[in-house]
């Protein structure tokens, strides 16, 4: 059974074009070489059906850009929209089979019918992409020979369509990961006398680390905490760990931390995980902070008078400290002219990957002109040196 081709195309409009863009240069894979994602569902296209060509396109504004092909004819990384079966059948809801393109108005003036490589036969499906399922190219086939397709070779070519779009949504779910990210992490705080600021890199695109700080009534509750592991999962568990600590927000820490422990423990212990994690309320009046550290040890005190001192923990991380036994908590004074330094385990590998590498934080603090300067050098250091892990420093300074 052959699949009627449409007999009309309607253009795409500018509100269409407009949106294609927008999702392109969001999901940012046109720029570049080939890539394996695409170029098996285009090699395992061309394979299936015996055509001498498939093609995975994205529709730009007016041009057409051959993100994955396999074809004995190489076409050129662009082809102007309006010179493309796809450009013209873009608008099409369903596939779009076209037995001989002499023989269809549609195509017949094209320049890949009348010249190299002489198309014939062409068969697409549209790729769609987003909450609003906007078209942003096509995965075809073209061939020299007329031919037909039937329902099942239809069907084929929908569910490789179907798989494309899937590769295509993950450079999509990647850039919104981004985005969110990029929210969650707290903005530097300028509270009279004090000033709190830090940033997060995370090794891929999900990062098991996460800090925060709330500021309320002259007190800031603070967290640094490191997930065991990188990705997805870490990423999901310290999503899961910050929410938790948000809902108890401004509460003792000794009370928080039971509470979170208690909650998200069991989710750790399943997921054969754990986080160590720093949280602790600042009295920004006296300076005085009061924290609990669960495995963390990761805080360098550095003081006014030069010299530096380092934050032990006594405890287990969470969701390996043993149940019911109380934790540790501790307290010290920031002085005027003090600061914290508080870290993952990342920022260790930034030099021996041993708490020395502490020293030589410090050291880049004291040598920076202010806050943001000395966090774009920690940014710097970690192009320079990857750290191979997600990497966090969070600064509690207290003017002089």
């Amino acid at each position: 059974m052959s699949i009627e081709h449409v007999e009309q195309t309607v253009p795409a409009s500018a509100p269409d074009a407009a949106r294609r863009a927008a999702l392109l240069a969001a999901l940012d894979v046109v720029q570049g070489g080939p890539e394996e994602r695409f170029e098996r569902i285009t090699r395992i296209a061309r394979e299936a059906f015996g055509v001498a060509g498939s093609f995975l396109n994205l529709a730009g504004d007016d041009q057409l850009f051959h993100k994955s092909q396999q074809s004995d004819a190489v076409f050129p990384g662009t082809t102007p929209l309006k010179d493309t079966f796809c450009g013209r059948t873009l608008d099409q809801d369903g596939p779009v089979v076209v037995p001989d393109a002499r023989d269809d108005r549609r195509f017949s003036d094209l320049p890949m019918v009348n010249q190299d490589p002489n198309v014939r036969f062409y068969a697409g499906v549209p790729l769609r992409v987003g909450a609003d399922a906007t078209k942003v190219g096509t995965l075809c086939l073209i061939d020299p020979s007329p031919r037909a397709l039937d329902a099942e070779d239809v069907a084929l070519l929908q569910e490789l369509g179907v798989w494309a779009e899937r590769e295509l949504a993950t450079g999509l779910d990647d850039d919104r990961l981004r985005v969110v990210l990029s929210g969650l992490q707290p903005r530097t705080v300028d509270l009279p006398g004090w000033t709190i600021g830090g940033t997060s890199i995370p090794h891929g695109i999900v990062s098991g680390d996460f800090h925060d700080w709330r500021v309320a009534d002259g007190t800031v509750d603070l967290t640094v905490a490191d997930v065991m592991g990188k990705g997805m999962a870490a990423g999901l568990l310290a999503a899961g760990m910050r929410g938790a600590l948000l809902a108890r927000c401004h509460q003792d820490p000794s009370t928080a931390i039971a509470a979170l422990e208690e909650q998200v423990a069991p989710d750790l212990s399943a997921a054969e995980a754990f986080a160590t994690l720093f949280h602790g309320r600042l009295d920004t009046t006296t300076g005085r902070l009061s924290f609990v550290d669960a495995g963390h040890g990761l805080v360098l005190h550095l003081h006014a008078d030069g010299t530096e001192s380092v934050l032990r923990s006594v405890d287990l991380p969470i969701g390996l400290h043993p149940v019911g036994m109380e934790r540790a908590s501790g307290e010290l004074v920031i002085e005027p002219g003090d600061s914290l330094v508080l870290v993952s385990d990342g920022a260790l590998e930034l030099w021996d990957s041993t708490l020395a590498s502490l020293s030589r934080l410090g050291a880049l603090y004291r040598k920076a002109t202010d806050l943001p300067s000395f966090l774009a050098g920690v940014r710097g250091r970690a192009i320079e040196h990857d750290p191979g892990d997600d990497l966090t420093v969070v600064v509690v300074s207290r003017d002089a």
